[in-house]
This record gives structure tokens, C-alpha cells and sequence, in this order.
């Protein structure tokens, strides 16, 4: 059996189902959301369309949804079995959300409106650093000028920070209760300044980081006007 036979896939409604459902980092998480609507409603904006890549089950939509009231969504995400989950999670606000099953990595294909918000969580630290690029030229193509790209992602660190912070997270988010089938991770964690390098090579202005907790980041940019 190849190795990566021995992996699970996103398109197992028991895994997914799994993932999400005992998420330990999701209080954690809680703050850069949070931290992510605020910079957004500072800017001022009407914010009418949010789109969110490689959503899974939602969780970044939420705050969004609950801030700009009369903003719509747009779902991305690759796996049926993470839609079913974010149609349950999303369920009070079904009728502002347009759902769609494809690769976040070949967003350029999409037929997307233009959007003053694009997100990512969790999703692109799986993409090669030339998926990177283009994404964030899609989402460049995507955003209204005056508008965010927002990857709330795992990244990694110089020398042997990144593994120094793995051993030491559980003592702060606890463990999971069962033991979690890993999924395939084919690149090394790109850096938060390497992902905010190819944020601005894409167009967008000066990238920032305004939050860090281990190995995972909040990195954004804004489209000038």
C-alpha cells in the first residue's frame, strides 16, 4: 500500500465530520476572526459580497455574516462532505450564500463576482508556492479596489521554530479526545511574510500579520483603491 493510501481524504463525510467537530484550535481562532471583521468595518466600506476559499465547514464566514448584515457569500470548497457540514452550520443564513463545490487551487477558473472581502482558513498551506501566486492573483482579480484578502492559515518559521511550536501547542488547546487520521501535506508552511510577498505581488498594498499564535497567522492585504 502507497503511503499515501495510508491518508484521509476530505471527501469522507466521517472525517470531515471528525475534523471539524473537535476542532481544538477553534477557541483560539475565535480572536483573529474576530480581529479580521474589525479591520474590515474600519475601513469603512459596504461590504456587499464575501467569498470565502477553501471554506470548509464555515467557521470564518460566521462573524462576517452576523457583521454585515446585507453582505451575501460566496462558499468555495472542494469536498461535498465539508458542504453538508457548512449548510448545517450556515443554515440561518441559507438564502445569502451561494455554494460552490470546486478547487480552491484553480480559483481563477471560477465564475465569481467581484467581492469587497476574500478569506481563507486552513486551506492554502496545502497549495505549492506557485498555487500560492496564482491564488492570491485570483483573489486580486476578485476584490474591489479598497478591499481585503484575509488568510487566516498555518505557516511555518525559520530553523526549527515551527516544531518547537507543535510540541508545545497542546498544552495550551488540549488534545484531541480520538486520534485524528492525518491528511496529505505535500509543501513545507510557506512564512507569514512569504505569503504577504505574494499578496503584494499580486497588486494588493502593504501586507500585514495582526496576529500570530504558534504556528498559525492572520495575514492581510488591501487592494488600493
Amino acid at each position: 500500500m502507497a503511503a499515501h493510501d495510508q491518508l484521509e481524504s476530505w471527501e469522507s463525510a466521517e472525517y470531515a465530520a471528525q475534523w471539524a467537530g473537535e476542532d481544538v484550535i477553534a477557541d483560539m481562532l475565535t480572536l483573529p476572526r474576530q480581529i479580521s471583521v474589525a479591520i474590515v468595518a474600519d475601513a469603512g466600506i459596504e461590504v456587499t459580497h464575501i467569498v470565502d476559499v477553501g471554506s470548509g465547514p464555515g467557521a470564518y464566514l460566521v462573524p462576517f455574516l452576523r457583521a454585515f448584515p446585507n453582505a451575501r457569500a460566496t462558499w468555495i470548497d472542494v469536498s461535498d462532505a465539508m458542504r453538508t457540514l457548512a449548510e448545517k452550520e450556515l443554515e440561518d443564513d441559507g438564502d445569502r450564500i451561494t455554494y460552490v463545490v470546486a478547487d480552491a487551487e484553480h480559483l481563477a477558473e471560477q465564475e465569481i463576482a467581484p467581492a469587497e472581502v476574500v478569506l481563507s482558513s486552513r486551506a492554502l498551506h496545502h497549495f505549492s508556492p506557485e498555487s500560492l501566486r496564482e491564488v492570491y492573483r485570483a483573489a486580486f482579480e476578485l476584490v474591489t479596489p479598497g478591499g481585503f484578502v484575509m488568510n487566516l492559515d498555518h505557516v511555518g518559521a525559520p530553523g526549527d521554530w515551527e516544531q518547537v511550536q507543535r510540541r508545545i501547542r497542546a498544552q495550551f488547546t488540549g488534545d484531541r479526545k480520538q486520534t485524528l487520521k492525518p491528511h496529505r501535506h505535500d509543501y513545507p508552511l510557506a512564512r507569514a511574510d512569504e505569503h504577504g510577498a505574494w499578496m503584494e505581488a499580486a497588486g494588493f498594498g502593504p501586507a500585514d500579520t495582526p496576529w500570530r499564535m504558534f504556528y498559525s497567522a492572520l495575514v492581510v492585504a488591501r487592494k488600493p483603491s
